[in-house]
């Protein structure tokens, strides 16, 4: 087999890193981990952000990471920095290096652990953030509502304030729907090229 490559950029003030897929390792410029090393190949992806009238801000973001039995932790991500304000997409590329490493590591080490979906802690910042968001909100309308049909304020105006907070709630509850979509689960070989 060849040797597979793919490099990417994590940051602006990051140099560009390369990764490489050899006959019995995944190599890359500091280091080197034997595939029968590695014991957990995980995959996930980030939601991206849109923004009423100005679109898509920051696009969704595909992510590996490969735990070693010696401790050594090496993440991919399909974000390439090109400079300020200017990412590329390398999703496919990424998708095609890990569907390989982990045919690789299959063969290596047939009990690796394949995971998808978010790590747990990052997987509940975002889903409390996100929750406590959408709960937020929804009470601020429900007792602004109660409170002002208490006070006999019902006007036209003040419902349409209600209905445009009502609408903001889509967001939060649109993140909350996504990250709960991306919670970890275990992969069995045959499903890797489809969780990706």
């Amino acid at each position: 087999m060849p040797n597979l490559t793919y490099e990417f950029r994590r940051s602006i003030a990051a140099r560009t890193e390369e990764y490489s897929l050899s006959d019995s390792a995944l190599d890359w410029s500091t280091g080197t981990a034997p595939f029968s090393d590695i014991n957990t190949v995980r995959i996930y992806s980030l939601p991206g952000i849109q923004m009423l009238g100005a679109g898509q801000v920051v696009g969704a973001q595909q992510r590996c990471t490969i735990h070693c039995n010696s401790g050594k932790v090496i993440q991919l991500s399909s974000q390439h920095f090109l400079g300020p304000g200017n990412i590329e997409d390398r999703s496919p590329a990424l998708i095609h290096f890990v569907n390989a490493l982990a045919a690789q590591v299959l063969a290596a080490n047939p009990r690796a652990l394949y995971l998808a979906g978010m790590p747990p802690a990052l997987w509940w910042i975002w889903f409390l953030t996100f929750g406590s968001l959408a709960l937020a909100l929804g009470l601020c309308i429900l007792f602004g509502l109660v409170g002002l049909t208490m006070e006999h304020q019902n006007t036209p105006a003040t419902f349409g304030i209600f209905l445009v907070l009502a609408l903001m709630l889509i967001g939060p509850i649109t993140f909350l729907r996504a990250t709960w979509r991306r919670r970890t689960r275990n992969l069995n070989s045959g499903s890797i090229p489809r969780a990706l």
